[in-house]
């Protein structure tokens, strides 16, 4: 599995927080969940439709997926401990919205449905959820790092982005898919790619 975008350190931590709503984000918020953590924001329904979501968007295939990397304990905890009211309000609406038009085409909820299903309704969804939209006239500037995006489901959005970080900064994608190096070695131009190359992540000087 490939790396669906480019992995800048700054700006995938930068755009945590600026998804969730915090004026910062400490190190811990992305360490793994603890067995002992036993409060949750999301009902038991709601974590089902998430899991399913998760699991829709990043499966395991030849390399672990978002479920085996605990990406929706870690979402659910986020949304807990450090989003604003106005994002939970957000993710909350589009997983509403998924289940909605699940139970509109089969009569079941969106975490009943089978893995083929999931993904033949949410590849539709996704594509109408991310098309672009002009940003509404309060929407704020953004940064270079965390520009605001404007589209058709800001809840969606947020959904899928933090998911692919989640992911991405988790202890089973560092050691699968990417190679760890705490602080990177000196810059070597011109790297051969080949099919068994991984992305690099680490802390690295800013």
């Amino acid at each position: 599995m490939e790396a669906p975008f480019n992995l800048d350190r700054r700006g995938l931590v930068t755009g945590i927080a600026a998804l969730i709503g915090a004026a910062s984000l400490p190190a811990e918020v992305l360490a793994a969940p603890t067995r002992r953590r036993a409060r949750r924001f999301l009902t038991p329904a709601q974590f089902a439709v998430l899991s399913a979501v998760v699991d829709t968007i990043m499966p395991a295939t030849d390399t672990p997926g978002a479920l085996i990397a605990q990406v929706p304990a870690r979402l659910d905890g986020l949304l807990l401990n450090w989003a604003s009211a106005a994002t939970r309000t957000e993710v909350l609406g589009a997983l509403g919205r998924i289940d909605a038009a699940a139970q509109a085409q089969s009569r079941k909820g969106f975490a009943a449905l089978s893995a083929a299903q999931r993904t033949t309704l949410l590849r539709p969804h996704d594509a109408a959820a991310l098309k672009s939209v002009p940003p509404p006239a309060n929407a704020p500037k953004g940064n270079p790092f965390a520009p605001y995006v404007s589209v058709a489901d800001r809840g969606y959005y947020k959904i899928k982005e933090l998911v692919l970080t989640l992911y991405y900064y988790s202890a089973v994608a560092a050691q699968s898919e990417l190679i760890y190096e705490h602080v990177p070695g000196k810059f070597e131009p011109s790297i051969k790619l080949t099919p068994q190359s991984r992305p690099y992540l680490g802390t690295g000087p800013f």
